[in-house]
């Protein structure tokens, strides 16, 4: 039988860094406002990989 292993991933970084580019980078995209929520799986050996990403915007609150 195959596992499935989870993972919770959460991408920090500045604003145009490529954070929800995981597939591909798109200069044209726009800023992510809040969260977004992404599965990804991906096959490791005998098991599957759940990867729940988590793609945060790029803009710190002020006084942060």
């Amino acid at each position: 039988m195959m596992a499935i292993e989870k993972f919770k991933v959460c991408l920090l970084g500045d604003t145009g860094v490529g954070k929800s580019s995981i597939d591909h980078f798109d200069h044209n995209i726009s800023p992510t406002l809040e969260v977004s929520f992404v599965t990804k799986t991906a096959p490791c050996g005998n098991d599957l990989h759940k990867f729940l990403l988590w793609d945060t915007a790029g803009v710190s609150p002020e006084g942060c």
